[in-house]
């Protein structure tokens, strides 16, 4: 729903942050803020909250926007092969930072369980890749039928071909070089999230201690929410003053008239004071606004946040202090095999041969992480 309505990342992630912190303060409130057995002044130093600060820029902030741009860049496919790293570079840290030491078995449960939600992450985004190519297929043999009739009733259209098919040679030069270049930036941008993510992981566990799990939730993604607003709020500033300026001027050239107009139209939307409300329905929020959505689409995002950026982080740190690094982070990599379960209802999709193996290797995995990971 928050595709199909233009909204961006940027705008969820703050969406996100902000309505889970709601959650994580009502919690606080009830269950408090320190464990009974340690004193709050011991607790809450300017150094742990501190670091826990710098976890949260890390892990929410750095982590997501690196994540998402390795998406763009290289495909999820690609981003899956460098996510797998992540428990060893946290048994890595676990291992420098905080003295855990994973015997022997425990790596290969490790390798096992990564290498299973691999195979299943792949298998998945094959489907969907396919699935792509084969509508893309469907619109390209339409429009090379059209294209061969138009060619048929004009023959001046074959001149038109033979110049574009020759630009578009000569552009194509220039595509390896882009693609490498884009492939570099991409896996910069996903080993580096890897890296921040386990690090954010690390300094929560050390600078954590005392802390319940809804306060830690609550200073890492409050603080990550603050940021993001501040940014939008910034960004909408800008718009309200660029739109200012805009409208001073009075006389302009016919081609900077159209282009200020658009301008004007996507900054009077950041402003909302200018923009009448057809143009406000016709226009998509830029990419630091919410969207506009109906009640129940409302409801519908907030569920999912109340189940993905509250409950589960709350789990996944109070797990962080009871079990080593490695363990926790590799536990929490397992979320394709619940998708995979849940195709059979939702979508009435059975999983393939690939995906059962794939499973298979995780849950052998996990059951070796469990007994040895400790």
């Amino acid at each position: 729903r928050w595709t199909a309505s233009g909204g961006s990342a940027f705008a969820l992630n703050m969406y996100k942050c902000l309505t889970a912190s709601i959650g994580f303060i009502i919690m606080c409130l009830i269950r408090g803020f320190s464990n009974m057995d340690m004193a709050s002044a011991d607790v809450f130093t300017a150094n742990n909250i501190g670091y826990l600060l710098l976890s949260s820029t890390l892990g929410i902030i750095v982590g997501d926007l690196l994540w998402l741009e390795a998406l763009r860049l290289i495909g999820a496919k690609h981003v899956i092969v460098i996510d797998s790293i992540k428990p060893f570079a946290a048994a890595i840290l676990g291992r420098i930072f905080l003295q855990e030491n994973l015997r022997p078995p425990a790596w290969g449960g490790m390798f096992l369980t990564v290498l299973g939600v691999g195979v299943v992450s792949w298998e998945e985004q094959s489907k969907s890749s396919q699935s792509k190519e084969d509508a893309e297929d469907e619109c390209d043999d339409t429009n090379a039928v059209q294209i061969e009739s138009d060619r048929i009733d004009n023959d001046a259209d074959d001149i038109g071909t033979t110049q574009i098919s020759s630009q578009t040679t000569d552009d194509n030069v220039s595509i390896p070089d882009d693609k490498s270049k884009r492939y570099w930036r991409g896996y910069t941008c996903a080993i580096i999230n890897v890296l921040a993510d386990s690090f954010g992981s690390l300094l929560t566990k050390q600078h954590g201690v005392g802390m319940t799990t809804w306060t830690i939730n609550l200073l890492r993604f409050g603080f990550a929410g603050i940021i993001l607003l501040l940014v939008s709020i910034a960004m909408r500033l800008h718009g309200c003053y660029r739109s200012s300026r805009i409208d001073g001027h009075s006389q302009h050239t016919k081609n900077e008239n159209k282009e200020d107009t658009e301008s004007t139209l996507h900054i009077d939307q950041s402003c909302n004071t200018l923009a009448t409300p057809a143009q406000q329905q016709h226009l998509r929020p830029l990419w630091y606004q919410l969207p506009s959505l109906k009640l129940k689409g409302w409801l519908q995002i907030t569920g999912g946040v109340a189940l993905v950026t509250f409950l589960c982080p709350a789990f996944e740190k109070f797990a962080l202090f009871q079990i080593t690094l490695a363990l926790a982070i590799s536990l929490s990599s397992i979320g394709p095999l619940y998708g995979l379960l849940l195709e059979v209802p939702f979508k009435g999709k059975r999983p393939t041969i690939w995906g059962c193996l794939g499973a298979c290797l995780a849950i052998a995995g996990v059951v070796i992480l469990s007994v040895f990971g400790y």
